[in-house]
């Protein structure tokens, strides 16, 4: 069963009148039991988060309705979507830490190796399957995960864990908590690694595959102080380190780039309980993300001079063929005639021997070239003729360095006007600041104003009405204005059925805002450029794209039914949906972004639905399924996802021992171009836990039916893992 709580007091009590509906809060802010509730709602608890032995934060997803879970190929980073998506634009969701947003500003995504907390501190997860704009902003737009972590009073004075997996997986964790009559507070230490030492892993040709290198170590304090019965002081301050490898582009990059990251938080949540009908509370947060990418890399030295960059800006196609034209020179492979061929076609155009028509058929250019144009390029061609340096190659170190810090401030009031009607409402301040070299060139704030409010009225009691709005402002935009609409008609207390419409949106992003990037090197060889530090003739920015870039926008409509019996132990949730996008940003952020734009639009529609069954004391069952139809202007957003899918887990638990099985199954009908097929999935899961004197021991299993062979995966067929934990 699933409690909220807002004190020690009120935890206490609710364990010991625990209600027969599981209770959340996180849909619209204010606490439901789950029949209540105007949308579809998984939860994830700490019990099951052990019996399931999951290794990591998004495995978990993998059980959830219409989530879906891939690795970034890049860079080995995790993706979640919901329904249907890309990998690398997964920005689609809102993610929260109690409360606490890791959404990233910069590149809109959510990276699940920079949380903060271990996995073995959550106390549970609750997921709102569906747009929650209304409650949490324009960034919520399909869905809000949120990660609740465990009360200091809830937890064992010393705990340590560890295990061992294959594929070079260890992990590691420790905490040790202080129990007082009005204070407590708990120091968690936790790390994991996967892959060894990273290596070089190119984008051209098969050297070195896939990166597989993470690491992650971290320590997290977090403390209450109960000032009375009425007052409560949350805190946490944290610290965590990163390190990861990302796939180099062969034509640049001589290494893989090298990622390690630094990120920091504090986090502060003052609860007054005013009176039985009046709550108020105020967070307060800040965090920091430092993320550091070195790189060595070579390109001609022509690439580098300065009048070539700016005939990029006035005709990008005869700057790519003059500044990539020299680079099969070093190849040594190239025959002598293809080599003279090249030569002399420089040498040509520095020598004027032939007109701009001549050369733009020459290099094949679709678009003419000016006599300014022409002039420029000969200029250049001539210093690299008259040096005899066509052949010559620049190198230097290089970084993809992001520092970005988020200051959050948000005032919740919680009102029970009378016995038909609450309500909860609140104002927020959110700053924003991105600063990057490479990508910004400096640093960029935002700043995002929000007024909330969600309420339900009762009209007659087997009717529950809810309604919410968010009103959202940030920097040069114009105010938005984010509604909800639900009714939930409710034949018994243990059954409801409710219909739901909804509209939300996503703001673009500061790199999609404000990019202005380049790739600068330093350290620089020897060039006849007598440069010390250059920077790559490519460049891109936002201007060409800014004024006509606009937010992504969702309107979904759902129609669920809950039922729960608690004499049979039995829960059940099915949803109907439609969720129709527009204006979709059909593309991801990088230094040779040359356009942006709201290209797209996807229509998602179909049911799923979540089972949760206890046949007896001791075993249960969790099955998920989803049936879905997807259609996209953009063939990208269809690769992640699955027309079809069903996930099924059974669990034992019993005083000495505790087992569970598990199947994942993911049928997707879209074709792609990848060498690796379209993204399915098939795997069994299995766990084995028993329980000694010397602490509870456990071994883990995952059998993947389709090794090597689906897109956005590169699992091994076999993946077994070796627990250990004891508390006191």
């Amino acid at each position: 069963m699933v409690i909220s709580v807002t004190s020690v007091a009120a935890e206490i009590d609710a364990f010991e009148f625990e209600p027969d509906i599981p209770q959340v809060l996180t849909p619209v802010r204010l606490q439901q039991p789950l029949a209540e509730v105007p949308a579809a709602v998984t939860v994830i608890t700490a019990e099951q988060i052990r019996l399931w032995g999951a290794a990591d934060i998004p495995s978990l997803f993998r059980f959830v309705p219409g989530l879906f879970v891939a690795r970034e190929l890049d860079s080995n980073r995790t993706s979640v979507v919901y329904h249907s998506g890309e990998v690398s634009l997964a920005r689609r969701l809102e993610v929260l830490v109690d409360g606490r947003s890791v959404y990233k500003a910069s590149f809109a995504n959510v990276d699940w190796d920079q949380l903060g907390i271990a996995l073995q501190d959550i106390e549970r997860i609750e997921i709102t399957r569906g747009p929650s704009a209304a409650s949490y902003g324009m960034n919520a737009l399909q869905g809000v995960i949120h990660i609740i972590t465990r009360h200091p009073a809830d937890s064992a004075r010393l705990r340590l864990n560890g295990s061992f997996g294959s594929e070079q997986r260890p992990q590691f964790y420790a905490s040790i908590s202080q129990q007082g009559a009005q204070q407590q507070s708990r120091l968690s230490l936790f790390g994991w690694r996967e892959g060894e030492h990273g290596g070089y892993h190119a984008d051209a040709g098969d050297q070195g595959g896939f990166p597989d290198l993470r690491q992650v170590r971290g320590l997290n304090w977090s403390g209450a102080w109960q000032v009375d019965m009425d007052n409560e002081l949350r805190w946490q301050i944290g610290r965590q380190q990163l390190q990861r490898d990302y796939l180099a582009d062969s034509n640049f990059q001589t290494d893989s780039p090298q990622q390690t990251a630094q990120s920091d938080l504090g986090w502060l949540r003052w609860r007054s309980q005013r009176s039985a009908d009046h709550e108020v509370q105020l967070q307060a947060y800040w965090q920091a993300d430092n993320s550091e990418v070195d790189y060595h890399a070579c390109a001609p030295s022509m690439a580098f001079d300065a009048q070539l960059s700016e005939l990029y800006q006035q005709h990008p196609q005869l700057a790519e063929k003059l500044g990539y034209g020299l680079m099969p020179l070093q190849n040594p492979a190239l025959s002598s005639s293809e080599r003279s061929a090249i030569t002399q076609l420089y040498q040509g155009l520095a020598a004027g021997v032939f007109d701009a028509a001549q050369l733009q058929q020459g290099l094949g250019l679709t678009a003419a070239v000016t006599a300014g144009e022409y002039s420029s390029a000969q200029q250049i061609v001539q210093r690299a003729v008259a040096a005899n340096a066509l052949d010559q190659m620049l190198c230097g170190r290089g970084d993809l360095d992001v520092y970005e810090q988020r200051f959050d401030i948000e005032l919740q009031d919680t009102r029970r006007w009378s016995e038909q009607l609450r309500s909860v409402q609140g104002i927020g301040l959110r700053r924003d600041l991105v600063n990057s070299a490479t990508y910004l060139q400096g640093e960029v704030r935002n700043d995002q104003w929000l007024a909330f409010a969600s309420a339900e009225y009762r009209p007659a009691p087997p009717w529950l009405l809810s309604a919410g709005l968010m009103a959202q402002y940030q920097s040069e935009e114009e105010v938005s204005y984010l509604p909800r609409l639900a009714l939930n008609y409710l034949p018994a207390a243990d059954q409801s059925i409710r219909v739901q419409y909804s509209r939300s949106r996503r703001t673009p992003d500061i790199a999609e805002r404000y990019l202005n990037g380049r790739a600068v090197l330093t350290d620089l060889s020897s060039n006849y450029l007598n440069l010390d530090q250059g920077g790559l003739f490519i460049n891109a920015n936002a201007d060409s794209w800014r004024d006509g870039l606009r937010d992504e926008r969702i309107q979904a409509w759902e129609l669920g039914y809950f039922l729960h019996l608690p004499q049979a132990a039995l829960q059940l949730d099915i949803k109907v949906f439609r969720e129709q996008l527009d204006d979709l940003i059909g593309s991801n952020v990088t230094l040779n972004s040359a356009s942006l734009a709201n290209e797209g639009q996807m229509t998602l529609k179909g049911v799923e639905s979540q089972l949760q069954w206890q046949p007896s004391g001791n075993h249960s069952i969790w099955l998920a399924l989803l049936r879905q139809q997807r259609d996209s202007s953009r063939a990208g957003e269809l690769l992640l996802g699955a027309e079809s899918s069903a996930r099924l887990v059974w669990t034992h638990s019993a005083e000495q021992q505790e087992q569970m099985l598990g199947i994942l199954w993911d049928a997707n009908r879209q074709n792609n171009d990848s060498g690796q097929g379209r993204y399915r999935q098939q795997r069994l899961l299995a766990r084995w836990s028993w329980r000694t004197w010397l602490g509870e021991w456990s071994l883990s299993s995952q059998y993947d039916a389709l090794p090597e062979q689906v897109l956005y995966e590169t699992t091994p067929r076999w993946l077994n893992r070796l627990g250990w934990q004891m508390s006191w």
